[in-house]
């Protein structure tokens, strides 16, 4: 049972580094450089091609947004997502990790970073980076999960459970997502009752996510064994 719920949470890390979230659209100030109304209408090209999903159209936005403005931050961190949500990982990384070494670094930095390791399999970068991320921000929820991923895959699952846990108690919007991570964690140790009470809270939340009624069936099936 612990290879197949471990692979499960792996799984479960790959949807959730590539579910796709909605922009918010910004708008120039009226006291603006025209330098920055041309910053204002490359973004609002991105925002209205992610929601036309035009995945390539928007990325491609988000790279003259980025290049016209290599130094700031904020345009690296969207261009980073943009280029990991089209899975294009090692120049995801490349555009960030300079950002990432500053002393602090942005916020939002090491968070996306530990989502790009996730998706590059590398554990321990994506442990470290989250650490760095939760230190900075204890409310960072995200971070949170992508410690929470990174542990489980290390085989920490005590340590991983705390991570979700931690996740969850500042979670904003949907939960559902972590809380599968966590019954996927709890089942992994054995937890099975436990693990069942979570995923039938997160099927409450969202009935249609079909992964979480598989979860649920496997675990129950796992219980009944």
């Amino acid at each position: 049972m612990n290879k197949f719920t471990h692979y499960l949470i792996i799984a479960a890390a790959a949807s959730q580094l590539t579910a796709c979230q909605t922009l918010t659209e910004s708008r120039p100030e009226r006291n603006t450089t025209q330098a920055e109304r041309i910053d204002a209408a490359i973004e609002n090209a991105a925002i209205s091609a992610a929601n036309k999903g035009s995945a390539s159209a928007s990325l491609l936005a988000l790279e003259k947004q980025y290049k016209r403005n290599p130094e700031n931050p904020s345009y690296a961190i969207a261009y980073s997502k943009g280029l990991r949500q089209a899975q294009f990982l090692n120049r995801a990384k490349m555009v960030l990790e300079p950002f990432a070494k500053e002393e602090p670094a942005f916020a939002g930095v090491q968070t996306e970073m530990s989502m790009i390791a996730l998706a590059l399999g590398n554990y321990n970068s994506a442990e470290n980076y989250a650490q760095k991320a939760v230190l900075q921000d204890p409310e960072d929820y995200k971070a949170y999960q992508n410690l929470g991923i990174a542990l489980d895959a290390k085989e920490m699952h005590p340590e991983a459970e705390r991570a979700f846990r931690k996740g969850l108690e500042h979670w904003q919007g949907d939960p559902t997502t972590i809380m599968n991570n966590l019954a996927l964690n709890l089942a992994t140790q054995g937890f099975i009752d436990e693990a069942v009470e979570v995923l039938e809270r997160a099927q409450a939340l969202s009935p249609d996510r079909i992964e979480i009624e598989r979860n649920l069936r496997i675990i129950r099936t796992l219980n009944e064994r």
